[in-house]
């Protein structure tokens, strides 16, 4: 049977894997002494995309007493991934406080624990979904394809943040680490459709021709390769030219042909670079949201083929 698209879980996931991959960003950025004026607005916003989340999440229970029944068994993958939420918005909201008051060690400290658990949850909340049963879920490809695609979208929200209001000298290195979010979310995403045409028990439902050219061939092509790796790559490398612009021009004279200035101003260079960042971080998460789509249509059941 092809299971109906959980719009609970699909936001819940979209959202932990931002707040994720942004308490990663922060996480590096403690252990390199970097982005410290843009830390507390960072880990708010990860705390805030977690709890709503978490919140999405919940819907999805109908009763929220029912998330007591689900504590009643540790080793279960819903429970797993409930502790793993506690942990890291624990980690995350201790960082918070921390960082507004800037205590060094303490900060560094709880920045790296929230870190941890930004690389622990999008894999736990992954591995809670594969079961034999459905065999499009039955593959690390999937948790893989849950923190990359996390790291890609909280990297480039993080990095766009650096350029919007943080520190000049953070830049270079925040647009460093935009690059690395994006290379793991393309690579993810390409290593879980690898994973749906591979899948024991193959099925029309759950294949490569349907995604390439069938009933997903519209959202395949549209919103993973194009939004999902395509646009999001290409602004990254506009939003590079665009940072390295106002130097080259500098170093070639700053004089056009006409003899006008040809180096823009700093402010105006770094304010494209970071809309380019902000528009990479829109493509990625429609990207992601059609991913999502695209997991929960795939996801038929082996039933069908035995009854």
């Amino acid at each position: 049977m092809i299971m109906a698209v959980q719009w609970p879980l699909l936001i819940f996931s979209v959202l932990l894997g931002a707040s994720s991959g942004v308490l990663v960003f922060l996480g590096i950025g403690e252990v390199k002494g970097a982005f410290r004026k843009v830390r507390f607005p960072l880990a708010l916003i990860a705390l805030i995309l977690l709890a709503v989340g978490g919140c999405a999440s919940a819907l999805h229970l109908g009763h929220i007493d029912r998330a007591l029944y689900i504590l009643g068994n540790p080793a279960s993958g819903l429970s797993k991934e409930l502790f793993a939420v506690g942990f890291t918005g624990l980690m995350a909201l201790i960082y918070v406080i921390l960082s507004r008051k800037d205590y060094p060690g303490p900060t560094k400290v709880f920045g790296i624990l929230a870190a941890i658990g930004g690389v622990v949850l999008p894999l736990v909340a992954g591995a809670s979904y594969m079961m034999p049963a459905r065999p499009a879920w039955d593959s690390f490809a999937l948790p893989l394809m849950y923190l990359g695609t996390g790291l890609g979208m909280g990297f480039m929200l993080a990095a766009a943040m650096v350029f919007a209001k943080g520190d000049k000298a953070d830049e270079p290195f925040a647009l460093k680490l935009a690059s690395i979010g994006i290379v793991c979310s393309a690579a993810v995403m390409l290593v879980y459709i690898a994973w749906i045409a591979m899948a024991p028990h193959p099925d029309p439902s759950r294949s490569l021709a349907l995604l390439a050219a069938g009933n997903l061939a519209l959202p395949f092509w549209l919103g993973v390769v194009l939004f999902g790796i395509g646009a999001p790559i290409a602004l990254l490398v506009l939003a590079r030219r665009s940072f390295a612009a106002p130097d080259d021009d500098v170093a070639m004279g700053g004089v056009d042909a006409g003899g006008a200035a040809a180096a823009a101003p700093a402010a105006i260079a770094k304010l494209t670079t970071a809309q380019m960042l902000w528009a990479s971080l829109g493509c990625l998460i429609v990207g992601n949201v059609v991913l999502r789509i695209i997991m929960y249509l795939v996801a038929t059941s082996v039933e069908q083929l035995i009854y």
